[in-house]
């Protein structure tokens, strides 16, 4: 991807803000800050290293939205806040990592950080989640999402708009027109910036939706193929068996045709990781299985799915 120009330094009231933010953040999520400091750790090189079956090529290595990716084990927005955990996240073996979500107020920080030159060697691409300010209007909230995108784009491999959170999730669902306008201006303004001379970077937009998918959101899905997005970021609700869940990723997945699907939440075990590819996602990413497993979790479930089948010391000495 091109170099990012130098953002505009944010103010140290500004700064301010964004590091009470996140640190209120972590502070009351205790579990979330435990695994994030280890995802540090391990990218300080003070952790040991996930299986190495798990950082080279695997059986399961595909393409992402036209991204590579060695694995489809992706973690998940919401722990890595601004790009601090990429190369922890990396080393831990996922295929790829999503930051964020991204908001107006800490979207200078962010940039920053993602726009930093890249350590040398595999790259896991890297994903951004972007999302409005709470309680913005409908309109502000367009333009949120439209601020974040044009200044992240030289420095993501993709980018999601996030329409999961409570104060989104009422406008894509239940004004068509509204969901009409944010994807046509948002994929007109990817599209602008790779006509200027960027590389061609993934859309997808995330949402949560109920066993059952509603007719209007049927439309909804239908609108995200029409206007040309990459994907789809599809949450599983809260104890939802996952039976239930497999049917409704099929269902999304015939309604969005050759878009990809990646299924996000409740993943606890290799198992659910297979059926959920099965059942037409093309990726999966964690969040809550990483809080309790630690995170080494995806050399551990790739281990288990198709062992490493070099000898190693414990093999000789076994032997």
């Amino acid at each position: 991807m091109p170099a990012s120009p130098d953002p505009v330094p944010a103010s140290p009231e500004r700064q301010r803000r964004a590091w009470t933010g996140r640190a209120g953040f972590y502070v009351r999520n205790g579990w979330l800050l435990w695994a994030a400091f280890r995802l540090w750790l391990l990218g300080l090189g003070g952790l040991p290293e996930a299986p190495r079956h798990a950082l080279r090529e695997h059986p399961h290595a595909t393409r992402l939205m036209g991204l590579d990716i060695a694995n489809p084990i992706g973690l998940a927005a919401g722990i890595d806040r601004s790009g601090r955990l990429l190369r922890g996240a990396s080393r831990a073996g996922y295929g790829f990592s999503e930051v964020g979500s991204v908001t107006p107020q800490s979207l200078a920080a962010s940039v920053r950080r993602l726009g930093r030159r890249r350590p040398p060697g595999r790259i896991m691409p890297r994903g951004v989640n972007i999302r409005p300010a709470a309680g913005a209007s409908a309109e502000r909230m367009i333009d949120d999402y439209l601020h974040c995108l044009r200044r992240l784009l030289p420095v993501a491999d993709y980018l999601v708009l996030n329409l999961s959170s409570p104060f989104a999730r009422r406008g894509w669902a239940a004004d068509p027109v509204w969901l009409e306008s944010l994807l046509t201006r948002a994929v007109e303004a990817r599209d602008q910036y790779h006509r200027d001379g960027g590389g061609r970077v993934p859309l997808a937009i995330k949402v949560a939706l109920a066993p059952r998918v509603s007719r209007r959101q049927q439309q909804a899905l239908l609108s995200c193929r029409r206007a040309g997005l990459d994907g789809v970021l599809l949450v599983a609700v809260p104890g939802q068996a996952e039976a239930a869940v497999c049917h409704c990723l099929r269902q999304v997945k015939d309604l969005i045709g050759e878009m990809t699907l990646i299924s996000v939440g409740g993943i606890v075990c290799p198992t659910q990781l297979t059926g959920r590819l099965a059942a037409g996602a093309a990726a999966v990413q964690l969040f809550s299985a990483v809080l309790g497993q630690g995170p080494g979790l995806p050399g551990r479930w790739l281990e288990q799915l198709h062992p490493d089948p070099r000898p190693g010391p414990h093999r000789e000495e076994a032997a």
